[in-house]
């Protein structure tokens, strides 16, 4: 009778520790954002050619990271290193001059 008791404790305490932790297990879809890193670095690359010299340095080191990133299989930190450039690219703000 302890034995089963016992056993049946225990297997109550997994049970509670499991339920507790699954909510923060992170699983994310198969296909879920997919990244054509090739073709984002072109189109990146084509950008750069016309911006700003300082903003296209920081955009293109941020393409060869994405890359990097891309080839070692993380697609998804190398999408937000292509929104990085993609966004350091589009930096046309003017600021007025102080009087």
């Amino acid at each position: 009778m302890l034995i089963a008791r016992s056993f049946i404790d225990r297997l109550t305490i997994a049970a509670l520790a499991l339920t507790a932790i699954l909510p923060f297990a992170a699983l994310t879809p198969v296909n879920a954002g997919t990244v054509d890193c090739a073709a984002q670095a072109q189109q990146l690359r084509t950008e750069a050619a016309s911006a700003n010299p300082q903003d296209a340095a920081k955009a293109l080191r941020n393409v060869r990271i994405a890359e990097k990133i891309c080839a070692e299989g993380n697609s998804h930190e190398a999408a937000k290193k292509f929104a990085l450039a993609r966004n350091q690219l589009a930096s046309n703000v003017q600021f007025a001059e102080r009087r």
